[in-house]
């Protein structure tokens, strides 16, 4: 007999007494819930998109960039090390530029015991590569980061100041301390240090930090007050993987090239059993540099889909008047109602109503100024020139010059380049094939850093093929740069410089800015040619004596013989004869003078213009004054009397 259990129920809804009911045991609960699960029917299997919706989820940066640092410089140590001091030192100029002070920046680099291991199958010793751990540190007098910013500013991608602001920097979307951090913490395990100190802190604050690259937020592991030596400034520690070559040494060249106002120490430690090495570039000018200018965004600078998003979100402006002139450079009220009348919108209607395209082909045929190209800081003539000789003291010449301010699609820019020719320390910085074959040299500068990886997909590069540097006088193979001893300096300044990848290592293609810079480097070239030519002037003229020389001393032994005269007198006669020397300019000789004699008892009167009236005038003679006798010139004898004086 099967078990029951009774339980009160619900009431009964006729006589309103309590029902009591069965209530089952457990084993028939089991097999009730083994009947309904055997009753539903089998899922049907999901469709290929709907499990790669299930995949789905959002990405924040840190994350992007944690596996793509290869975008950004970080792809193999032997580029990290430079792309990780490129980035501080970055930082570091841009913080000294904002406070207006000199730059005084101490990069150190040790190597430290530990390793990093890459897995690779294409070394012959094996499928392991082994790289050392260096300590990178960089310190500046820069103006310091507040307290409350450190975790944020060096702990969170994308985060900063720079990415909104209009205005010429090193750094354009405050990427390059966060991959280096993240780059550190995957190949050491090591956090950031980060000690900084604002002209109002008693003393100096320091933070040891991770980057969570799964919620893109700082881990701040400690935090508190440090010693700090100098005034305000900042200085920032990473352990990254790296791979030290001679890449390291010339960045921080360059990048002392670019910045003559800068004064550099770099001290490193290539491996553990070698001595510190100092290399002191000091500064070339004390002046400092024009401050860069924020502006607005120019119209024409302007994506269709970024105006869109712009005037949706707008919450400023009540009208469409009102929105051009307040968010865009060189818009008036005049030229607004001008623009708009001419794209067929009311200057009264709201921001959101704007015909995005109607408007943008309306500022293309409305004849808007160019931005103001005195919002940039370039590095000027002279600081480069004397930065080149700083670089480079022995060089035989050296020149630069740079182009009037210009603009790409609404975006101001300057092109500079300058160049040393010659010297042991040029032939030094070029790779040579041969023993007398030269490659010269092509330093490209954005913003005044060094660009030094994808010089081939670089503008900067590709205009300086283009030259014919051969009618300068310059040899040069077809499609190569010059094959000479030359240093070419690029050097690109812009509010936005258009670089092709995050990391900013070439220059994407804008036809006015390879116009701009391919007359500079024709003036530049004009300027060398000058000095070839007149340095192959000076080998003629050395060439044509030496081989006057080999003779001169037997002819001047003859001619004492014949005149019986001293030796040496004649040979210094003979060698000051062949020295090249420009004839004497003689003067044109000045026409005869003529005396007019009156007849007597005749005055000379000189009547006024005015008179119309006809008299008769007193007949005037003239006589010509006699020419002075000529000498007769009697014809020089050929004597070696006539020929010495």
């Amino acid at each position: 007999m099967t078990e029951m259990a009774t339980d009160v129920g619900k009431a009964d809804p006729q006589t309103g007494v309590l029902v009591a009911r069965a209530k089952p045991t457990v084993a028939r609960a089991r097999r009730k819930r083994h009947r309904t699960r055997s009753s539903k029917p089998l899922p049907e299997p999901i469709t290929v998109a709907e499990a790669e919706a299930k995949k789905m989820r959002t990405v924040n940066p840190a994350q992007y960039y944690r596996q793509n640092l290869g975008q950004l410089g970080f792809g193999d140590p032997e580029h990290a090390l430079v792309q990780t001091i490129k980035e501080l030192t970055d930082n570091s100029l841009d913080a000294t530029e904002a406070m207006g002070v000199l730059p005084e920046i101490t990069v150190k680099l040790t190597a430290t015991a530990k390793r990093y291991e890459v897995i690779t199958n294409k070394t012959k010793e094996g499928s392991v590569r082994t790289f050392p751990i260096f300590r990178v540190s960089v310190e500046d007098n820069g103006c310091g980061v507040v307290r409350s910013k450190v975790a944020k500013a060096f702990g969170k991608v994308l985060y900063g100041s720079k990415f909104f602001s209009f205005k010429q920097s090193r750094g354009q979307q405050g990427l390059g301390v966060h991959a280096a951090i993240i780059y550190a913490q995957l190949t050491s395990l090591e956090p950031a240090t980060i000690v900084t100190k604002t002209e109002t802190d008693p003393a100096g604050y320091k933070v040891e930090l991770k980057i969570d690259t799964e919620k893109n937020a700082p881990v701040v592991i400690s935090s508190g007050e440090a010693p700090f030596d100098r005034v305000h400034g900042t200085r920032v520690d990473l352990m990254v993987a790296g791979d030290y070559t001679e890449k390291v040494e010339s960045f921080i060249k360059e990048m002392s090239l670019a910045n003559p106002h800068a004064d550099l120490r770099f001290k490193v430690k290539a491996a553990t059993g070698q001595d510190q090495r100092v290399l002191h570039f000091k500064r070339a000018t004390d002046v400092l540099p024009p401050q860069p200018k924020e502006i607005r965004p120019h119209l024409l600078s302007m994506e269709p889909g970024a105006l869109l998003e712009m005037k949706s979100n707008d919450a400023c402006c009540r009208t469409a008047k009102q929105f051009l002139v307040k968010h865009f450079v060189r818009i008036s009220g005049g030229k607004a109602l001008y623009l708009l009348k001419k794209a067929r919108i009311a200057p009264q209607a709201p921001p959101k109503d704007i015909d995005v395209e109607a408007l943008l082909k309306a500022a293309r045929e409305g004849d808007i100024m160019r931005p103001p190209l005195d919002v940039l800081s370039p590095i000027g003539e002279e600081a480069l020139r004397h930065s080149l000789k700083r670089i480079y003291p022995d060089a035989e010449f050296i020149a630069s010059t740079s182009r009037e301010p210009w603009s790409y699609r609404g975006v101001p820019f300057q092109v500079e380049v300058g160049a040393a020719y010659g010297g042991q320390s040029v032939s030094n910085d070029c790779a040579t094939s041969k023993e007398t074959i030269f490659k010269s040299k092509i330093v490209r500068l954005g913003n005044k850093c060094p660009l030094i990886y994808d010089s081939k997909d670089c503008l900067l590069y590709k205009v300086v093929k283009e030259i014919n540097w051969r009618n300068y006088k310059i040899p040069q193979d077809e499609g190569n740069p010059p094959a000479a001893p030359l240093v070419v300096v690029v050097s690109l300044i812009s509010t936005k410089v258009p670089y092709i990848v995050p990391g900013k290592f070439a220059v994407a293609y804008h036809e006015e800015i390879r116009e701009q810079l391919r007359l500079a480097l024709q003036t530049l070239g004009r300027m060398i040619y000058g000095y070839i030519s007149h340095r192959q002037r000076q080998e003629h003229e050395q060439h044509r004596q030496s081989i006057f020389q080999i003779y001169a001393k037997e002819v001047a032994k003859d001619l004492s013989v014949l005149a019986e005269k001293d030796e040496q007198l004649l040979l210094n006669g003979l060698l000051e004869s062949v020295k090249h020397k420009k004839p004497k300019k003689v003067a044109p000789p000045e026409p005869p003078k003529v005396e007019i004699t009156a007849t007597e008892n005749v005055e000379l009167k000189v009547e006024p213009k005015v008179e119309t009236r006809v008299e008769t005038r007193p007949v005037v003679e003239t006589k010509p004054v006699a020419a002075p006798p000529q000498k007769k010139v009697e014809k020089g004898q050929h004597t070696l009397d006539a020929f010495f004086g």
